[in-house]
Formats: structure tokens, C-alpha cells, sequence
């Protein structure tokens, strides 16, 4: 039986962890999360640390591991391309070319070299140089560390006292020598996902994002978008075909956040190599009838991604479940309209769990199916009061 490494194995990588078993696979799992879910599903977990690119390589030849997949985290995907470049197993881009994706201040340079719009920046060493850097600039900025997701350390600044403040932070949570001050791009926020084929875009979906209390933290994302036009889709996978042959990336899942500025042009923001999390590849799923978890698993372990499918274009969101509130839960209530629509749900949250850190704590996944975009609307806009999180008085 062939074996497979899972750079994690929280519920972000369990979809494609049960197509591993479902295929017949040995699935090993890492992470220091030992009570993630995904590690149930596993035959052996082992606990380290995923982005340890040297840990990955020692794990890989201890456990005689045939394939590697990385997790929903850019730093478990540059550790998976580093040892899977150094012990000859395919399915990554060059340990090289995952940096330039998955660090801001790389990607950036990158895609001006293409004549590809992205947000100009400014990189900054230490704290001490931002004078220099802030002399003449224009508000607002974002400060943001290179290697970070999630919107972990970013902040937008609007005068150089915040500028100095929350580059302070940033320093703090970067793994790398700098961070960089990026051009605030205006517009509406938005997600793609991409199957690459031969460095071609062959499937896609293109997203509108909301958030909810926290402003760097996607609460949900829908699709089709509604604030999409077609020539700003064309020219986003245009973008990303250019990027594909310039790297020679490998087949498998091109995912970015872009902005959609009131010209229509899509700005990549942030692009990454791995699943996104909060099983945004069933959103992809459910929206194109493309079986994504099995297509990314796949092009991982090196068997490319397969072109035959027929799209179908569903109306579908996927939303998380938060709260504005700290509390002991009581129940988590799911009106029975938004109940009829879902077609996958997992919910971790339990009555009797402590909510402390509401700009980050999620109780569940929904996902949900629609016969019309103003059903989709509805809940949407009302979503806060249909699924809410209630605690006890």
C-alpha cells in the first residue's frame, strides 16, 4: 500500500484526506494539533511541526512515504516543495518557486516583471527605517508581514504614527527579516480558485467575500460572484496563465484573493499554492460539479489533474459560523429556511464551550445551495440573525 503524507490534518485538509482513503492510500498526518479532526481519519499521526521543512524530510524517509500533500498553510506547502525537491517525489513546484508565490514582497516583483498589476510596496528591514520609507508616502497604507495568512499582522494605516505602531507587530509575528508597506488598494474583495493543466487555468471559481466583526478574517464567500464582469475574469486567468508558464508550475490548485477596483480591473493580493481553509474547496466543488478535494489530492501525489469534467455552474456559499460575543455557548441556532439549503455542514462548537476570542473563534461550516441568486442574497444579508451562536444568561 502506497503512503501519504498530509502536512496537517485539521478539517481544512480533511477532504482531501478522505479522498486518500478512499483511493486506498496509507495516510499519515502531521501537525501539533493533536485532537484535529483530519488525524481520526489518518492510519498514523505523528506530532511536529509542519512548516519545519527538515522535520518533513526526516518524517518522509522514517515513514517510507511514497506521496506528499501539503496542508492548508503556505508554510506546510514550502515545506512539502523543499522535501519533496530534495527526495525526488513529484507534485510541487520547485522549493524556489513556492517562496516567490507564497512571500508578498517575491510575488510582487515577480508580477511587475509581467507587467501584471499588484499593490506597490515598500520593504522595510527594521523599525528604524521607516522614516525614509514613509517620507512622501500616501494613505493608507497596509502594514503586513511577508509570509503571514489569515490577516495576521495586517493593519491599514492612515498617518505614519499608525505606520510605526503596527509595524512593531508585524515584526513580531514574521518569520522573515522584513515586512513590507503596501499600496491600499479600493475595491471589493473577492477569492478565485483555479485547476491548472499544463500551466493553463482549465477550471475556475471566482468568489465574493464577506466578513464579518473581524475585517482581515473571511467570515463566508459566495459564488457565482455577483460584481464580476467577464473581461475581469479573463483577464485575472490571463494573469495566471502568465504566471503558470513564467514559474513552470506544476498541475494542480492556483488560489488567490484579489481585489475587483471600480475600472473592473482584479488586483491579486495574496496567492497560494495549497487548499485554502474552512473547506473552501467544497464551496469550489458544489459551485462546478469539479471534484476539487480528488483533483488537488491527485496533482499532488503527481497524477496531474483531469480535463473531462462537464462544468456545472450551481449557486453556492459557504459560510462560517461567529459571533460578536464572548460567552458560554448554550446552543448554536440554524433557522430552519437556511437548514433546507445546506448540502455539507460541520460543526465543532458545543453548548458548554467558552467563546474568549471572538475576532477568531468559529463554531462550524455551512455550505449551502440556492435556486436563485435572490435566495442567496437573502441569507446573506440576514445571515448573522438566521445562524447565530446563543449563550447562556
Amino acid at each position: 500500500m502506497e503512503r501519504v503524507l498530509f502536512g496537517n490534518g485539521s478539517h481544512a485538509e480533511l477532504p482531501m484526506i478522505l479522498e486518500a482513503k478512499k483511493a486506498g492510500y496509507y495516510v499519515i498526518t502531521t501537525g501539533t494539533m493533536k485532537d484535529a479532526i483530519g488525524h481520526q481519519y489518518a492510519d498514523e499521526y505523528v506530532y511536529g511541526d509542519f512548516s519545519d521543512k527538515d522535520f518533513i524530510v526526516k518524517l518522509t524517509k522514517e515513514k517510507k512515504v511514497d506521496h506528499l500533500v501539503s496542508g492548508c498553510n503556505d508554510f506546510s506547502y514550502t515545506a512539502t516543495a523543499y522535501a519533496g525537491e530534495v527526495l525526488g517525489i513529484k507534485g510541487h513546484d520547485s522549493y524556489e518557486n513556492s517562496m516567490i508565490i507564497h512571500q508578498k514582497d517575491r510575488f510582487r516583483k515577480m508580477t511587475r516583471s509581467l507587467n501584471i498589476r499588484t499593490p506597490f510596496v515598500f520593504e522595510c528591514y527594521e523599525p528604524d527605517s521607516l522614516d525614509s520609507i514613509l517620507n512622501g508616502i500616501r494613505y493608507p497604507v497596509l502594514v503586513k508581514p511577508v509570509d503571514l495568512t489569515g490577516g495576521k499582522g495586517v493593519k491599514v494605516c492612515n498617518n505614519d504614527e499608525e505606520v510605526k505602531r503596527y509595524a512593531v507587530d508585524a515584526f513580531k509575528l514574521t518569520r522573515q527579516d522584513h515586512i513590507i508597506i503596501e499600496e491600499f488598494i479600493f475595491g471589493s474583495n473577492h477569492g478565485a480558485s483555479f485547476l491548472l493543466k499544463d500551466q493553463k487555468v482549465i477550471y475556475g471559481i471566482f468568489d465574493d467575500e464577506q466578513y464579518g466583526l473581524n475585517k482581515y478574517l473571511v467570515l463566508g464567500a459566495s459564488s457565482p460572484s455577483r460584481d464580476m464582469k467577464e473581461e475581469s475574469k479573463k483577464q485575472l486567468i490571463d494573469d495566471v496563465n502568465k504566471i503558470a508558464k513564467h514559474l513552470d508550475l506544476v498541475d494542480g490548485l492556483f488560489h488567490c484573493q484579489f481585489i475587483l477596483t471600480d475600472e473592473d480591473e482584479a488586483i491579486i493580493i495574496d496567492p497560494c499554492r495549497r487548499a485554502p481553509g474552512d473547506l473552501y474547496v467544497l464551496l469550489a466543488k458544489y459551485t462546478t460539479g469539479v471534484n476539487y478535494p480528488k483533483e488537488i489530492f491527485n496533482a499532488e501525489i503527481g497524477k496531474g489533474v483531469d480535463d473531462s469534467y462537464i462544468v456545472e455552474n450551481n449557486i453556492i456559499a459557504r459560510e462560517c459560523i461567529m459571533t460578536e460575543r464572548t460567552g458560554v455557548i448554550d446552543s448554536i441556532h440554524i433557522d430552519d429556511f437556511v437548514r433546507k439549503h445546506i448540502v455539507h455542514e460541520m460543526i465543532w462548537g458545543k453548548k458548554g464551550d467558552v467563546v474568549e476570542d471572538i475576532m477568531k473563534y468559529k463554531a462550524g461550516i455551512l455550505i449551502m445551495k440556492f435556486d436563485d441568486m435572490d435566495q442567496m442574497k437573502y441569507v446573506l444579508e440576514n445571515y448573522s440573525s438566521l445562524v447565530r451562536i446563543e449563550f447562556k444568561e
